[in-house]
């Protein structure tokens, strides 16, 4: 996109996105944080049930099923979330450059 394109109709375009994807943002982002205590949990509940030094319970924590399971659905949902937070910074952005062009419109810099 050039400068020559950002006009109103984008900005408003830019809004529309950002309205129609803040639910969606919010809940990804509480997803991934319940997913980081969901990893904590899945770490503790392996450990727990191991035996051996701590060392060793730690080690097949670590390598559980469950654990590998909760870092895997960490890492999906995180993706999408840096996925949709990247769109709506692209848009805050767009909006950000509008605003300064019209400000500088408006004091005859262009």
């Amino acid at each position: 996109m050039n400068l020559e394109q950002l006009n109103e109709n984008r900005v408003e375009q830019a809004l529309t996105r950002l309205a129609s994807t803040d639910n969606q943002h919010a809940e990804l982002a509480g997803q991934v944080k319940y997913l980081e205590e969901a990893i904590k949990q899945a770490k503790s509940h392996s450990f727990l049930l191991s035996d051996g030094t701590v060392a060793e319970r730690e080690a097949k924590a670590l390598s559980s099923v469950k654990y590998a399971d909760a870092v895997k659905m960490h890492i999906d949902a995180y993706v999408q979330f840096k996925t949709i937070d990247n769109e709506r910074n692209h848009e805050l952005r767009i909006i950000e450059i509008w605003r300064t062009l019209s400000s500088n419109r408006r004091q005859g810099n262009m």
